[in-house]
């Protein structure tokens, strides 16, 4: 099996044991996509570099999928920089859109995808129509919602979001690699960024 389709299938997993309607549709996304996988072509770039270095393959097993995947996935900065991030803190943010409109695989309802946010970034307030789940795999960062207190969360864990609530995360001494989806009105003009609060 391709890289790229164990990657796709075990993140499938991931997403079906979040117990979500929008997450069980990244799911069968997921599932849909790794059929489709043929033969990709190398897409390294310098954002795959810093991925890499990020990558404990003694940790989350998802980190041992994602290296062996990773010359087939295309990385950028962040994908929302067009008048939304600034150029600075997007490149601090490695990102790749796995499956949706943008993504490598096209998906029309659902996003799902890889995001690597680097030390000493405070990325937010934000808030975005999409619901949206982020489950970390490598690193530790403190989250911040506007409904509850702040908390530090490390590999293995989910982080939600409902739609359009104001959301921080910060990281200090570590990155942070997690996978992401969104789900319900995912366009990127539902997105904003209040642009006072971006530290790099």
């Amino acid at each position: 099996m391709h890289p790229l389709s164990k990657l796709f299938l075990s993140l499938a997993e991931i997403y079906s044991a979040e117990n979500r309607n929008g997450a069980e549709l990244a799911a069968k996304a997921l599932i849909q996509a790794s059929t489709n996988i043929d033969t990709p072509k190398f897409l390294e770039n310098q954002f795959s570099k810093e991925v890499k270095f990020a990558i404990n393959l003694n940790g989350h097993f998802l980190n041992k999928l994602l290296d062996e995947a990773l010359p087939f996935i295309h990385w950028g900065g962040s994908d929302l920089r067009e008048g939304r991030v600034l150029e600075n803190l997007a490149n601090q943010m490695p990102m790749s859109e796995l499956i949706g409109p943008d993504g490598m695989y096209f998906e029309e309802d659902v996003r799902v995808g890889l995001w690597l946010q680097n030390k000493n970034i405070i990325y937010g307030p934000r808030q975005h129509e999409a619901e949206e789940t982020f489950f970390i795999f490598e690193g530790e960062a403190e989250w911040w919602n506007e409904k509850t207190s702040n908390k530090i969360a490390g590999s293995g864990t989910y982080i939600f979001h409902p739609s359009n609530i104001l959301h921080t995360s910060i990281t200090k001494n570590q990155s942070i690699l997690t996978t992401w989806r969104w789900s319900g009105e995912i366009g990127f003009d539902k997105y904003k960024l209040h642009f006072s609060n971006q530290h790099c």
